[in-house]
């Protein structure tokens, strides 16, 4: 299973609505709220999406 990289929700939202999500591991690398990240994952039986990851990156306390 490859997993596909979105940059932004601009590449999420694109790539989805393409159907290029569709059965793949998403890993979402742009800093997302808690209420985006609900939002995204609520979309995952919508595209069919196998699994939907985000980078901790963002979320450390600097």
């Amino acid at each position: 299973m490859k997993t596909i990289i979105c940059n932004s929700i601009q590449s999420f939202w694109d790539m989805a609505d393409n159907e290029l999500l569709n059965g793949q591991h998403v890993h979402c690398v742009f800093p997302v709220t808690d209420t985006l990240r609900s939002f995204i994952l609520n979309y995952q039986t919508k595209y069919s999406i196998e699994k939907i990851s985000f980078s901790s990156l963002f979320n450390t306390v600097g």
